[in-house]
């Protein structure tokens, strides 16, 4: 099928919202498995599968990392530290990267015809809640597990919720969806073994015990692990209209996909 039938923009723009008092690390590596069809990514991979015709499939994707004061950068678990930042399209910043200088003194170098434009603020821009755009794509990674999102947080996800073709928790990300509505009359999952509270805590959610779930565009995941498994489902119901690329992308990166189930 051709990608111009696909019903998410080109270019994607993806935000990564960041628990200020510290999210768990692996909760937003989903967002690295996306990132594997960018189109100057999927290209590369694409030459080196021996299929480069699967290259043009890939889209052009600006990244948001986001956190609620917009201060950076943000506490990961593990000691580690992440930018709030965002990132043009990496067609783009490739471009920015290789054109000479308007008075190259470099032999036979000649200047594009087309000059992309991008400032330091382009890369370095730093986003809160109040600052970030309208996204078409929203993960949101895991808090500890008594974190309860303030007003703003709640505000900002339910806004982003009207615009986003897709909201994607992982782990105890649930926590922020949940406070902000999101999952009202919604099937929805959370870690295996907080289940049975929150059945008595959220009776408003219907809760199922699985490794993902979807209810239209808002998905959630079990366990930090099965964050991966619900992007791999997400790509492939998706992006269905790319669906050789996202099965070489897929196949590339070994995603052990087990089934929505336990039990399988």
């Amino acid at each position: 099928m051709s990608s111009s039938s696909s019903p998410y923009p080109n270019p994607l723009k993806v935000g990564v919202f960041l628990v200020e008092a510290g999210t768990q690390f692996l909760d937003i590596v989903p967002v690295d498995l996306l990132s594997m069809l960018e189109k100057h990514y999927l290209d590369g991979v694409a030459q080196m599968a021996g299929q480069p015709e699967l290259g043009a499939n890939g889209f052009d994707m600006e990244y948001f990392f986001i956190n609620e004061t917009g201060k950076s950068p943000n506490q990961m678990t593990g000691g580690a530290k992440i930018e709030v930042t965002c990132r043009p399209p990496l067609s783009m910043v490739v471009a920015h990267h290789i054109q000479p200088p308007h008075h190259s003194n470099t032999p036979n170098v000649k200047s594009k015809k087309r000059r992309i434009s991008l400032t330091t603020e382009d890369f370095n821009a730093q986003h809160s809640i109040t600052t970030c755009p309208p996204l078409d794509i929203l993960l949101i990674g895991g808090p500890m597990p008594n974190y309860r999102p303030s007003a703003a947080v709640t505000q900002f996800v339910q806004t982003q919720h009207k615009h986003v073709h897709a909201l994607l928790t992982v782990c105890t990300g649930f926590l922020v969806a949940l406070h902000s509505g999101i999952f009202d009359r919604k099937k929805a999952t959370a870690p295996q073994g907080m289940l049975a509270g929150l059945k008595d805590e959220a009776p408003q959610v219907k809760w199922a015990e699985k490794r993902w779930a979807r209810d239209g565009k808002v998905w959630s995941s079990g366990a930090v692990t099965n964050g991966l498994e619900m992007m791999a489902a997400f790509m492939r119901e998706e992006f269905a209209d790319r669906k050789e690329a996202v099965e070489m992308v897929l196949q590339m990166s070994d995603v052990a996909i087990r089934g929505e189930e336990y039990k399988a």
